[in-house]
């Protein structure tokens, strides 16, 4: 297993898919900070205007995830997409190309199946999050850091984690890294249950992306009272580290049950018993 999963995380994190997929982040998260915050920076005087309050800028409410901007918004819709294209799709190319049988001449059929999973899930949860860490980082370097004020960013008062928000920025943001991570690699893992059945590289690698907009689409249309945390499941709401509604971590919980659910019963199960494949 060792030695497997070795070969798939090397083939993973040296794809062109991978470096494709951060470019593509880097970029947009390069075009916010030169277009949003370099003309911040380049005038700590400047006050923005919020409600009732008046605070000077910070990266509370300049970076790429809660200042302004349609950088953001873009990044989040195309998440799906930056997830799947370094690493979801060699599953489906493996096996036409023939090299799953060449592994399992080698070594157990298990062993495969979960070191290609464990390598999906850690490349896609990384292009979802690496840009956005630099955004922040890069922020941080050239604008000051004052504790959050409510009113002055979009983030909820009573959202989830908000009293670490509004206390300890930083922790709040780390935590949100490692909660879109797994979400992020998750999703990343949907590529692979399609791809045990649908034999088309276009179909497997926007099937994430056509999936999120469709339960963005259906989603909306709930009532909120009666179906609050199915509501805010929707990826467009929690890929957002702005949260601006208010306290739901159980659609959180529902997305990673339903996802794992999944990838256990369709991928892992069905991987192992299909010596086709």
């Amino acid at each position: 297993m060792k030695q497997m999963l070795k070969i798939e995380l090397e083939r993973a994190f040296k794809s062109a898919g991978l470096k494709v997929s951060l470019l593509i982040g880097i970029v947009i998260s390069a075009l916010h900070f030169f277009q949003k915050v370099v003309p911040v920076a380049l005038n700590p005087l400047r006050f923005y205007k919020t409600g009732t309050l008046v605070t000077v800028a910070n990266v509370n409410n300049t970076w790429m995830a809660m200042g302004e901007g349609w950088h953001y918004t873009l990044y989040v819709r195309l998440i799906p997409l930056l997830v799947v294209i370094p690493y979801a799709i060699t599953y489906y190319t493996d096996n036409k190309k023939g090299i799953v049988k060449n592994y399992y001449s080698r070594t157990k059929k298990i062993n495969y199946i979960l070191a290609k999973y464990i390598a999906v899930f850690l490349t896609g949860g990384t292009a979802a999050v690496l840009p956005l860490m630099l955004n922040l980082f890069a922020t941080s370097a050239v604008i000051p850091s004052f504790i959050a004020i409510t009113d002055t960013i979009p983030c909820n008062a009573n959202g989830m984690w908000s009293y670490i928000l509004f206390t300890h920025p930083y922790i709040y943001y780390l935590l949100y890294f490692i909660l879109q991570f797994i979400c992020a690699g998750l999703l990343a893992t949907m590529s692979l249950v399609i791809s045990m059945y649908v034999n088309n590289a276009f179909i497997v690698l926007l099937f994430p992306s056509v999936l999120c907009e469709f339960l963005n689409a259906v989603l909306g249309w709930l009532p909120i009272k009666e179906y609050r945390y199915i509501k805010a499941a929707a990826p467009w709401r929690l890929f957002r580290i702005d949260q601006i509604a208010i306290d739901y971590w159980q659609s959180f919980v529902i997305f990673i049950c339903v996802i794992l659910l999944l990838d256990l019963i369709i991928y892992v199960w069905r991987g192992v018993k299909n010596d086709a494949l």
